[in-house]
């Protein structure tokens, strides 16, 4: 099975990146206001998950936790080096397994669930698929003097015109 070109992971961790900064922000906003998220296909779920102790972490809402960690995913999407790999993935790693933790307490503790929450858990498993490829379909690549052709290579293939070795 070929895996994508690394510049189609970069933009596809871009563009979730940018729609979990989105859910994060519109989370982080609506529960500053003393509200809880709209539950898109009703139900209290929501407003439930906002009020429950777990919704704070040292008085800090968890969804700027989520912001930022959104942000640093989608910076290391504009970088080609292993060090942007690795921090792409340990970063979508961790956000991976804190939404694990926060489904598993809105399912057996709070007994209720947020589909901003879920949503935002579906980005995070998805950012960090994407990141495992990147991490190690590419790992010890470096871009070549033409970034923009080289970074579209398929490790293992030889580049267009490319004498074979």
């Amino acid at each position: 099975m070929k895996i994508p070109s690394e510049a189609t992971l970069r933009r596809l961790i871009a563009f979730f990146a940018t729609l979990g900064i989105g859910v994060a922000t519109y989370i982080t906003i609506v529960e500053s206001g003393g509200g809880a998220p709209a539950c898109v296909a009703g139900g209290g779920g929501c407003h439930t998950v906002a009020e429950s102790s777990y919704s704070h972490i040292a008085g800090i809402n968890i969804a700027i936790f989520g912001i930022v960690g959104y942000v640093g995913i989608f910076l290391t999407a504009f970088f080609v080096t292993d060090w942007a790999r690795l921090v792409g993935f340990a970063t979508a790693l961790g956000g991976f397994g804190f939404s694990i933790y926060l489904t598993y307490l809105e399912i057996w503790v709070i007994d209720a669930i947020c589909q901003w929450c879920v949503g935002s858990a579906v980005l995070m498993t998805i950012l960090f698929l994407l990141n495992a490829t990147r991490l190690i379909g590419y790992a010890g690549t470096t871009p070549g003097p033409d970034v923009g052709v080289s970074e579209d290579r398929v490790p293992g293939e030889p580049e267009t015109g490319a004498e074979p070795a």
